[in-house]
């Protein structure tokens, strides 16, 4: 197998590149790239040119109706009815209407005397408009201090401004002495036909905002309109911001901003889609052709890998072999499956020999885990009860003892947590009668546990490291408590004693390493890493004479899981 034909990759590159398969991918992705880039790019354009034109027409209606009321505001007649002369207010009327063309809902004119004494309105006077006491607030006071027409934003929170989209306002004068106002209200009736007569059918949202972002008018939906954000991503249910583009444009003259957002139209670019698709697909048949006379000598012998490959993963047999009758590179991946398999079989057997070892050293542990010093401690209490004349407690310990010596030789390497609680019960009656009353133990595990699955005597090494080092050289006794709950996919155990406690140092050695003295906690540790995950294992919290606390976190377990 030193000298191969020509390789398997050249020779399937060979037929691609025949079949110019990838420089043909290559110049469809350009020309879909360059298409899209310009459609956006025609797109953007008349968007632009959109909001422009109908900017200007906004302009052009705001000075159509400056230009036709300039004369009308400096007219005799207009001069005298502000002053409170007799003055001819039918013609004044005839001429507001006039102004109007017919257009009275679209559009309102006030006159009014400065002194709120005589209005001349084409509809019913709004609130803000009232003299005297508007006339240093808002659009009135604004007038009042200009020399020529000023314009702003309708109050969308008004009641009786909910149509208006835009005042305008002019102080009429007669030297210094200010006379009155015009005033001008253009509506929505009146500017909705104008902008679908620009839009011309192409669709589009369209936003009318003034100078501080304060929303005129939005074309699709009025309740938005106000103080509140141009356009909302939540609006749109979280479409993508590709498939919309937003074009703005702010009049010099009013500072009103025109806003549209248009939906991309990708009804071209689908149709150049399936022609590019179509073109390829002829390219595909020719190097789908090539292919198949390339996969009758390649394709057998690489298929026989893939089933022995899918044996494998599919059903774990590591007995299968592929015959090997090539010398080029497909003969070597044979070759090489056949010798990975070999060797995965060896490990496989020597890793279940090591932990058939492993499951041993376990079960010794385990029964280990009642110490010679607590055994002794034990018989020796039996011993004398019964020389004085306690038989009863005597026989009762020997009870207690003999539950604890069965459940540590035991098989079973999970327990139910009630059946743990139980054994841990066992070993604290023993405990209790050795300390005469002055060994006090609260109990408090939720019930919905005790259905869940723990290493054996996971609980009572951390007991009795509590009562050996906590509390038992403690004359007075002492207190532990011993509480238990679910977080999520662990269960949380916690034993805490009011004892001796222990300093920071011998607290990260407890856990760090095995020593005689705490034994019992290391091997509670290590069982919670070995049957759980990272999260699991012991955390100690102690302080020097106030007591000590071991929390045990244990992966939690519906079911007794088992190992081969």
């Amino acid at each position: 197998m030193d000298h191969y034909r020509i390789s398997y990759q050249k020779r399937l590159l060979t037929y691609l590149l025949f079949g110019g398969l990838v420089p043909l991918l290559l110049a469809s992705v350009m020309i879909l790239y360059a298409a899209d880039r310009v459609y956006e790019n025609t797109q953007a354009k008349g968007g632009r040119a959109e909001v422009q034109r109908i900017s200007r027409e906004i302009d052009n209606l705001v000075a159509s109706y400056q230009r036709l009321m300039n004369p009308l505001a400096v007219r005799g007649e207009t001069i005298s009815f502000l002053r409170g002369e007799r003055a001819d207010v039918e013609h004044i009327y005839g001429d507001l209407y006039a102004i109007l063309a017919g257009r009275s809902g679209e559009t309102a004119i006030y006159l009014l005397s400065a002194d709120g004494e005589r209005i001349i309105a084409t509809d019913d006077l709004p609130h803000d408009y009232r003299l005297p006491e508007n006339l240093e607030w808002g659009l009135i006071r604004r007038a009042a201090r200009a020399q020529s027409w000023v314009i702003s934003s309708a109050d969308r929170y008004a009641a009786d401004r909910t149509e208006t989209v835009f005042s305008m306002a002019c102080a009429i004068r007669q030297g210094e002495e200010l006379l009155g106002f015009a005033v001008i209200d253009v509506r929505r009736e009146a500017l909705v036909p104008l902008i679908q007569r620009v839009q011309d059918g192409n669709e589009g949202q369209i936003i009318l905002t003034d100078r501080y972002n304060y929303v005129m008018m939005d074309m699709l939906d009025h309740h938005r309109e106000g103080f509140s954000s141009v356009f909302s991503p939540a609006e749109e249910g979280g479409v993508s911001e590709s498939v919309f583009r937003d074009y703005a444009y702010a009049s010099a003259d009013t500072g009103f901003a025109v806003h549209l957002r248009q939906r991309l139209d990708s009804a071209p670019l689908d149709y150049l889609f399936r022609l590019v698709v179509m073109v390829d697909a002829v390219a595909l048949c020719m190097t789908a052709y090539l292919a198949y006379r390339l996969s009758r000598h390649l394709w057998r012998p690489l298929h026989s890998l893939a089933m022995a490959m899918r044996q494998v993963r599919r059903n774990d047999d590591f007995s299968v072999q592929v015959d090997v009758q090539r010398s080029d590179e497909i003969g070597e991946l044979a070759l090489t499956f056949n010798n990975l398999v070999t060797h995965i079989r060896t490990l496989l057997a020597e890793n279940r020999e090591r932990e058939r070892t492993l499951r041993i050293a376990q079960v010794k542990s385990l029964t280990e885990m009642i110490r010679p010093h607590f055994m002794y401690n034990t018989l020796n209490l039996i011993k004398w009860s019964a020389k004085l004349g306690d038989h009863e407690g005597a026989a009762d310990t020997a009870v207690q003892l003999g539950k604890l010596l069965r459940a540590s030789v035991s098989m079973k390497d999970f327990v139910t947590v009630a059946d743990e609680l139980s054994l841990l019960r066992t070993y604290l009656k023993i405990q209790q009668r050795r300390f005469e009353g002055r060994l006090k133990i609260k109990v408090r595990v939720d019930t919905s546990l005790y259905g869940c699955y723990v290493p054996k005597l996971i609980l009572q090494p951390l007991v009795e490291n509590a009562i050996q080092h906590g509390i038992e050289m403690a004359e007075r006794g002492g207190h532990i408590a011993i509480t238990g709950a679910r977080v999520g996919d662990h269960l949380i155990f916690r034993v805490k004693d009011d004892g001796q406690g222990i300093s920071e140092d011998r607290q990260r050695e407890v856990l760090a390493q095995r020593n005689d003295n705490h034994f019992g906690l290391y091997n509670v540790h290590m069982r919670a890493v070995l049957n759980g995950d990272e999260a699991c294992g012991i955390t100690l919290h102690s302080t020097e004479g106030k007591g000590t606390e071991a929390i045990l976190t244990l992966k939690h377990w519906e079911e007794a899981p088992h190992y081969d």
